[in-house]
């Protein structure tokens, strides 16, 4: 009987409200929450994690090639160690670290090389170091023995020939604390 007066008070209430309310036609189940007291559940054994074997890293630097260089086309002094070697007459293997395929090289030459700045150059798989250092040997004329394969290498030292001065006749090094000829009064 209180169940019928309800039903009829909130029709009476629907008709003065712009929107009546809405109604459940069924009750929806309770939620059954979890006991907090429970011991928790065992966890499910983890699978025997497959066997996945390490990629084998090839070697930075190749002597099969003249020359390699890690670096970045935006980079200025990759691009002139490049145009270095392309003069010298060798094509070096340029390899781009902002490439997604070289990307993940950058931490390993770092880590490899102890040069944390740009570029990284090989030279028949030596690393040599970066532009600077490229550019000391091309000017002490150094990179061009190194840039030829190990075999001719041998040949070239062995047909090489040392040329020394004699010493000048009559002249000496002044002794310490003796004037030369410009220090004379």
């Amino acid at each position: 009987m209180v169940d019928r007066v309800l039903d009829v008070a909130d029709r009476a209430l629907d008709r003065v409200r712009k929107t009546p309310r809405r109604r459940l036609d069924a009750v929806p189940p309770s939620k059954v929450r979890p006991d907090p007291f429970a011991p928790p559940p065992a966890p499910a054994p983890a699978p025997a994690p497959a066997k996945v074997e390490a990629p084998v890293e090839r070697p930075l630097g190749e002597v099969a090639f003249a020359a390699q260089i890690y670096g970045r086309r935006t980079c200025m002094w990759s691009g002139r160690a490049q145009r270095l070697l392309i003069d010298l007459g060798a094509e070096p293997s340029f390899y781009d670290l902002d490439d997604p395929e070289h990307r993940h090289l950058e931490t390993r030459l770092v880590r490899e090389t102890k040069q944390p700045e740009l570029p990284w150059v090989y030279v028949r798989g030596e690393f040599v170091g970066g532009h600077r250092q490229l550019d000391e040997l091309a000017r002490l004329g150094k990179l061009e023995e190194l840039l030829l394969p190990p075999e001719q290498r041998a040949a070239e030292k062995k047909r090489r020939v040392r040329i020394e001065a004699p010493p000048k006749p009559g002249g000496h090094a002044p002794e310490s604390g003796e004037r030369g000829p410009a220090g004379e009064d």
